[in-house]
């Protein structure tokens, strides 16, 4: 009799590590400059760390471990790498909240002390490691990398830092964020140095066939070190928006006053009617081309600086190959590619990028013309996978349009779901249904405002007033159900009572 023999165990994913090497040398108190003017000049250790805040909250809502290793003269271990769980994430971040840079930069030291994190029992580096710095190593004391300079009795009697940094066995993400591109100290990161560095430790992963992706990227503004240093942990596209959770209270009301705006005047604003109900739009050309819904990931894909996420062709196929043309700019060759593909991708996903290469080569006309098919592929999905998918197109056309009151109500709107998706799913979709009574408010809004048909001005305004009180006794539930639970949710409260107290 033969024995049965047990399946094998399904594989279990990795648990994801990230690691992040801080420079806090003096230098970090130098400002950046904000092209985007809403934010004006900020510090380069401020803008550090509010993108700690943010990585902090992905590493929490996804179970990712997180560990930050900082670096000036000295090299210390300041988050050591642990799971992030809402019970310890107040004090990781009050933590984060005292860095205070001061001193030298000991960059290679506190590359190897990251590494060491992220190092397993058998010797080997696993995971993300991430180096943000702003300048030259001048403090180093342990380990030398190779910058192309002859060797000193002092650096030659040092470790070599690629080999301890990726042993054979290993499977690393090393991303280097420089700030500035100096050609002298103190005036921004050695570029000649970090391309000399990362172009030894790509040649040793492939001579020794180490699976590790090695890149650097300089980054000059806040905004783009903010969005560096978050999608090089996220792996997703940072869109260009401020978290809820960063707006100061005066900052929220002033965002939530401008959504307000938005559904105030539904002719003005004519995207926030397509998010609620299209029933007017021509029927799609009959291309052959089936519908079917965005992949979630690349849809909201922004990436600053042009540095393409890792794997996109493996994840998307052929839509990874646009995506990747995309954001590197090359927008023929998107287009070109977009082309070549079009009967392996869902209508809906053809359109919808063909509106937005087109926008993004100042084709306006042909960007909206795009987008309209998409409008109509939108609305051929089942209604539960509409919500999500309407959002990003009322975003590009909002764009189009010229429109930030719609632009700051629809980020708004796919911020607060995307952050509660995975977390709080049922708030999610609890919070889903305010943001639809809210759209239709617009409606009793202008009947107040001029008066319903056969009762005048008194009666619209009544009724207007029961929606918007109805919709108060929602959110009021909703806060108390959320005590204790998500910040998220209270800030999108927030905003939400903003927006109504702005429609009375």
């Amino acid at each position: 009799m033969v024995e049965a023999r047990p399946p094998p165990a399904e594989a279990v994913p990795e648990p994801l590590r990230h690691v992040l090497v801080l420079d806090l040398s003096k230098s970090m108190l130098a400002p950046l400059p904000d092209p985007t003017g809403l934010q004006g000049e900020r510090r380069k250790i401020e803008v550090a760390r509010t993108a700690v805040y943010r990585i902090l909250e992905n590493a929490e809502s996804s179970g990712a471990s997180f560990g930050l290793v900082t670096f000036t003269d000295v090299v210390r271990v300041a988050v050591p790498l642990t799971e992030i769980h809402r019970e310890n994430l107040p004090y990781i971040e009050s933590l984060i909240s005292m860095l205070t840079p001061n001193g030298r930069s000991a960059i290679w030291d506190g590359l190897a002390l990251g590494a060491d994190l992220l190092r397993t029992p058998s010797g080997e580096v696993s995971g993300t490691l991430v180096l943000v710095t702003d300048g030259w190593d001048n403090a180093s004391g342990r380990f030398r990398a190779p910058t192309g300079r002859p060797l000193t009795p002092e650096t030659s009697a040092r470790q070599d830092l690629v080999p301890y940094v990726l042993p054979s066995g290993s499977r690393l993400t090393l991303r280097v964020i420089g700030i500035g591109a100096g050609t002298e100290r103190d005036k921004g990161v050695d570029a000649d140095q970090m391309n000399s560095v990362v172009s030894e430790l790509r040649g040793r992963a492939q001579g020794q066939g180490i699976p590790a992706q090695v890149s650097y990227q300089e980054v000059v503004t806040s905004t783009d070190l903010f969005a560096q240093m978050v999608s090089a942990f996220i792996d997703v596209g940072y869109e260009t928006s401020r978290p809820l959770e960063e707006l100061h209270p005066e900052e929220l009301a002033e965002h939530a006053a401008k959504a307000a705006r938005a559904l105030k005047a539904p002719q003005a604003h004519a995207t926030v009617t397509q998010l609620h109900h299209r029933s007017d739009l021509p029927a799609s050309p009959d291309d052959g081309v089936g519908s079917g819904p965005l992949p979630s990931e690349v849809d909201v894909l922004e990436v600053q600086g042009g540095v393409v996420p890792p794997h996109l062709k493996d994840r998307y196929g052929p839509l990874g190959e646009i995506v990747e043309a995309f954001v590197q700019r090359d927008y023929a060759t998107a287009m070109q590619r977009l082309f070549r593909a079009q009967s392996l991708l869902p209508a809906l996903t053809r359109y919808y990028w063909e509106a937005r290469i087109h926008y993004a080569r100042g084709e306006v006309v042909e960007s909206a013309r795009s987008l309209l098919h998409a409008w109509v592929e939108a609305d051929r999905l089942p209604p539960d996978a509409r919500g999500r998918i309407g959002r990003r197109l009322a975003l590009l056309q909002a764009r189009i349009q010229n429109d930030p009151e719609t632009e700051t109500l629809v980020r708004f709107m796919d911020d607060t779901e995307s952050r509660l998706r995975r977390r709080e799913p049922s708030m999610a979709g609890q919070l889903e249904q305010i943001f639809e009574k809210l759209l239709e408010l617009r409606t009793t809004y202008e009947l107040a405002r001029v008066g319903s048909p056969d009762g005048g001005l008194a009666e619209g305004a009544i009724q207007h007033e029961k929606s918007v009180e109805e919709l108060f006794g929602l959110l009021q539930d909703t806060r108390l159900k959320n005590v204790g639970r998500d910040t998220t949710v209270d800030g999108a409260l927030e905003f939400m009572e903003i927006c109504l107290a702005e429609m009375r």
